[in-house]
Parts: structure tokens; C-alpha cells; sequence
């Protein structure tokens, strides 16, 4: 395999320490006898840019070091150079939610997960793609509509405070006035409609959301399907606490009167009147839409794990 990586890191991930680390990553890989090199992102959507063109300048092995908003815009990256079967991507999880590197089995010390890539052993995965309201984007941990991304949008508005806590505290912030619920209909896999009213849906190839959430307990991130969940009534004050408390332990599964849980390969996803809110990996995808097309494209990315 020809040893050379692109590096592509957040130099604010790890609470501000990201350049740090990027000069320990880049000098640990050159010690096993790999070239790396390092891009820096600036902003919302420079890592995509520069996962695309590592790719269509022949980088064989992209690596996101970062959180997941790293890691989405890394894949979206590569899958939109259209040569993702020639490239490997790796991740070094160092960002403030590290839901999809949790999922995939990727170690959080950053020497470790190096160690994995440098291992060379990769795994065909799934990735999701979201088609809506202008916006074409992949994905690989998951989509949310509704309360979940209304939470997570106002975590992502703590500039210090990470993890679970920023997103228990963003949860109580939505408590005082959540979501009434939204008039949907949806279909899987271009079956009959289903019309009703909900506060949250999500599609997603893993398991875990908002570092601790587990919306689809079930879910694998290899086995060409997405695992959906939603809920099938309103849940108001104290009822929305002992949503949350579900959410935690995945217990919607074995609760069938509440949630519906299934997989599928397609949904289909119209709103009626108000929008809903959604995200791809924990990124903003839309603050109100109304139609979304949500495939899942099977063995799509080589990835180290």
C-alpha cells in the first residue's frame, strides 16, 4: 500500500490543541516510515475541500482527525470526488463529539487509532446519503429531525463546554419550550405512506448521537441498512424527561406503543405546514424543511477499523 497520507485536521478539536497534536500525528506517522501531510481547516466546509481534492490528487489514505463535523465533511469529500474506491480513510477522533469513531470501534487515544490506519487493515462501510431542500449531503453516522437536532444545534452554540454535558445542558434549554410535534409522512423502501404526528425521527447507519444517546441500538454500520426510529405520540414536560432517559439506554426497541423501529434502504420524508429541523452527523442539514430523500449506499468507503 503506498504509505502517504493527507492529514486533514481541526486545529481548534481538542479544546484548542489541534496543531499540537497534528505535530505529534504527522511526526508519529513519518517514525513508522509513512509521509504525511498536514491540512489545516478554516472553516464550515473546508474540510470537505480538502478531502476532495486530496482524493482527485491522488492521496491513497485520508485521514479526519477532528470530531464528527470533521469526519462528515471528510467523507462528503471524498464521495463527492467520486473516487472513493480508491482512496482509505482513517479517523483519529479528537473533536468534542466522537459518536461515529465510538461506533466503528476506533480507539480514542490518537496513537492508537494512528496505529490502526498504520495497521492497514480497512473494512467496507456504508454511508448515507440526504437529498432535501437544496442540500445533497452524505453522511455516515446518522440523520435527526425534530427535538434531537433542536438539541443539538443549541450545543454546538457552547463554545466551552464539550461532550455530554454540553448536550444535557442544551436538552434543558429545549425543555422550556420543545417541539409541538411535526405532521409527517413517510415511507421506507417505496412502500405505502405512513401519515402522523411526531417530535423525533432518526435514520441512522450507528448506534449513538449526542455522545451518549443511543437513538438506534441496533443499527450496524455494515450491513447495507439504516436503522430508523420515531416516536408515535407528543411528549410534553416531565414525559420529555423520561423520553431522554429512553434515549440514553435504547430502550424505544422493546417499547412498540411509543416508537416505531425498523430498518429500511430508502425513506422518503415529506412535513406538512411548519418545517423540521434536521442534521447529517451531528451538522446542521436544514433549520425547516419539508421533503427529504434518505438512501443508504452500501460497502461505499474503505475504512480503517
Amino acid at each position: 500500500m503506498n504509505r502517504n497520507v493527507l492529514l486533514v485536521i481541526n486545529p481548534k478539536a481538542s479544546k484548542g490543541k489541534g496543531e499540537v497534536k497534528a505535530r505529534k500525528i504527522s511526526d508519529y506517522f513519518i517514525s513508522k516510515g509513512w509521509g504525511c501531510t498536514v491540512a489545516y481547516t478554516r472553516d464550515v466546509g473546508h474540510a470537505e475541500k480538502l478531502a476532495r481534492s486530496g482524493a482527485e490528487n491522488g492521496f491513497p489514505v485520508i485521514v479526519a482527525a477532528g470530531g464528527d463535523g470533521t469526519v462528515n465533511e471528510v467523507v462528503n469529500g471524498i464521495m463527492k470526488s467520486g473516487l472513493q474506491h480508491k482512496v482509505k480513510m482513517g479517523i483519529i477522533p479528537i473533536g468534542r463529539g466522537n459518536d461515529y469513531a465510538w461506533v466503528a470501534g476506533i480507539p480514542t487515544s490518537w496513537k492508537k487509532a494512528a496505529d490502526m490506519i498504520i495497521d492497514g487493515s480497512t473494512k467496507e462501510t456504508d454511508v448515507g446519503r440526504a437529498v432535501g431542500e437544496g442540500e445533497d449531503k452524505y453522511f455516515l453516522n446518522g440523520m435527526g429531525f425534530g427535538f434531537e437536532p433542536m438539541v443539538n444545534f443549541k450545543a454546538q452554540e457552547f463554545r466551552h463546554i464539550n461532550g455530554m454535558a454540553s448536550y444535557v445542558i442544551a436538552f434543558l434549554h429545549i425543555l422550556m419550550s420543545p417541539p409541538e410535534g411535526y405532521d409527517v409522512s413517510i415511507s421506507f423502501d417505496g412502500g405505502e405512506e405512513r401519515r402522523f404526528k411526531t417530535q423525533q425521527i432518526s435514520i441512522n447507519n450507528g448506534r449513538r448521537m449526542g455522545s451518549s444517546f443511543l437513538m438506534t441500538p441496533k443499527a450496524e454500520i455494515d450491513d447495507g441498512l439504516f436503522d430508523y426510529m420515531f416516536t408515535n405520540r407528543l411528549y410534553k414536560g416531565l414525559g420529555l424527561i423520561g423520553l431522554v432517559i429512553k434515549f440514553l439506554r435504547g430502550a424505544m426497541v422493546s417499547d412498540k406503543v411509543n416508537f416505531s423501529y425498523g430498518n429500511a434502504r430508502k425513506v422518503e420524508l415529506n412535513v406538512y405546514g411548519k418545517g423540521i429541523e434536521a442534521h447529517v452527523d451531528g451538522e446542521e442539514f436544514t433549520r425547516c424543511g419539508n421533503s427529504f430523500t434518505v438512501e443508504v449506499i452500501p460497502s461505499a468507503i474503505h475504512l480503517f477499523r
